[in-house]
């Protein structure tokens, strides 16, 4: 049995109130999500998820096609949000591996917003986990993710 890594813990500042926080980072996704960032063969045009429980995380791309990257597990606006991350090590969907990613919003005035990324089970991947949480704290991962996100919330 692979042992559980630690989680990837990342966070960020955002001068915008938590509900504007919440809704860019779980409605706008498109706007600020890397666009080198994802697994489909062509450009993304949306980047959805779905706002409830059991509601799918997917990437429709300019030619039509989804890819699907997870499901919904908590959408508590304008709190929290807990997607599964469900891409291995192939950078392909298995529905079968399943991670866990968290996000909390947590005001820290009428327009400032602290966001808080967590993604765990690591072990999930296997033999692969010691790899992906290398990749996941790599500077171009969740660091560089949240720092668009920020970007766009703070319309830079």
């Amino acid at each position: 049995m692979t042992e559980q890594p630690a989680p990837i813990t990342r966070g960020v500042t955002v001068a915008v109130p938590q509900e504007r926080a919440f809704d860019l980072f779980t409605a706008d996704m498109t706007s600020w999500w890397p666009p080198e960032h994802h697994i489909g063969s062509t450009p993304i045009a949306e980047i959805v998820i779905e706002p409830h429980s059991g509601g799918r995380w997917f990437t429709r791309h300019e030619d039509g096609t989804e890819t699907s990257t997870g499901y919904v597990v908590v959408h508590d606006r304008p709190h929290r949000l807990v997607v599964t991350w469900q891409l291995g090590a192939d950078w392909a969907y298995h529905e079968d591996l399943v991670t866990t990613v968290e996000v909390r919003f947590e005001a820290e005035g009428p327009d400032r917003t602290r966001v808080e990324l967590e993604h765990r089970d690591l072990a999930a991947f296997g033999d692969d986990a010691e790899t992906m949480k290398k990749i996941f704290e790599a500077p171009d991962a969740w660091t560089t993710t949240l720092e668009r996100y920020a970007a766009a919330a703070e319309g830079r």
